[in-house]
């Protein structure tokens, strides 16, 4: 029994530096949308949803998704938090998850969505309404 703990003791000395520090201070970032699944028709006066596929992994978490509507669509932006320190080392794996949001009514026609990447530019989509 001693090896075995001894040996997951060691393990878990041996892991900490390659690993995210949860205790490091974090920082907002827009996150990457990998696809925007849209209706290209919907009617004037029911709710629709929209589907996104954000990436995160590593140091990178998902934390909230802002809709802001304006007149003739919705501007979108996946909120994250990255691990502000530099000198902590991730993981490199990457998770690509969707994420569904509705959106009611009134809509013009068309109806014009756009999700912020941050850097990248915005993925968009045109709904028309009928």
């Amino acid at each position: 029994m001693k090896p075995v703990s001894l040996g997951l003791f060691v393990f878990a000395i041996a892991a900490l530096p390659i690993g995210c520090n949860l205790l490091s201070p974090k920082q907002s970032t827009v996150l990457t949308v990998t696809k925007l699944d849209a209706p290209a028709a919907v009617p004037a006066t029911a709710p629709f949803s929209v589907t996104l596929t954000i990436r995160t992994g590593g140091c990178t978490s998902f934390d909230r998704i802002d809709v802001q509507r304006m007149s003739g669509g919705a501007r979108i932006v996946p909120w994250g938090s990255t691990i502000a320190d530099k000198n902590v080392s991730c993981a490199t794996y990457i998770v690509e998850t969707p994420h569904t949001i509705q959106l009611d009514p009134p809509f013009s026609n068309p109806f014009y969505i756009s999700v912020e990447q941050g850097r990248m530019p915005p993925v968009t989509a045109t709904v028309q309404v009928q």
